[in-house]
C-alpha cells in the first residue's frame, strides 16, 4: 500500500560546520526522530481531518574522515500523511525511510556546498539507512 502525502519545506534549524585537527577520529550520528504535531498554521485547521501531521527531525553530528572537519545541527520538515491516523511509530520503516531521505539529501548538499567554498574542494556524503536498532557488528561479541 503507497501511502500518500502532503510535504512542507525542509527547515534548516541549525547547521554549524568546524574545521578540525586532520587526525581526529570520524563519527557518524545521523538520527530520524518523527512526532505527531497540530498545524501551526491557520489556514490548515481543521486539515487534521485528511491524516495525522508529524514533523520529522534529523539532528546530526559527523566528523568525517581524513578531511579536517565536522557538521552537527538539525533539519526537520512537516508531513501530513493523508487517511492516516495512527502513530508515527506504526508506520512502516521504508515510509519513514521514504519520508526521512529528503532530509538527509538535504544534509548532504549543505555539505557539499559549505566545503566547495571553505575547503576549496565539495566533500561528497553519502549516509545510508541502517538496519533496526541493535542491528550493528558490535553485536556479535
Amino acid at each position: 500500500m503507497k501511502m500518500e502525502t502532503k510535504k512542507f519545506p525542509i527547515v534548516v534549524n541549525s547547521y554549524h560546520y568546524d574545521l578540525l585537527q586532520k587526525d581526529d577520529q570520524p563519527s557518524q550520528d545521523v538520527q530520524v526522530a518523527m512526532r505527531a504535531v497540530q498545524p501551526s498554521d491557520d489556514r490548515l485547521k481543521g486539515t487534521e481531518k485528511d491524516g495525522t501531521y508529524f514533523e520529522i527531525m534529523v539532528p546530526f553530528d559527523v566528523t568525517v574522515a581524513n578531511k579536517g572537519f565536522k557538521i552537527s545541527g538539525s533539519i526537520s520538515r512537516v508531513v501530513q500523511v493523508l487517511k492516516y491516523f495512527g502513530e508515527a511509530s506504526d508506520l512502516p520503516p521504508e515510509e519513514l525511510e521514504k519520508l526521512s531521505r529528503p532530509l538527509v539529501e538535504y544534509i548532504e548538499t549543505l555539505t557539499y556546498q559549505v566545503t566547495s567554498v571553505a575547503l576549496n574542494e565539495g566533500v561528497s556524503l553519502n549516509f545510508q539507512a541502517s538496519g533496526e536498532p541493535g542491528d550493528s557488528a558490535d553485536d556479535d561479541q
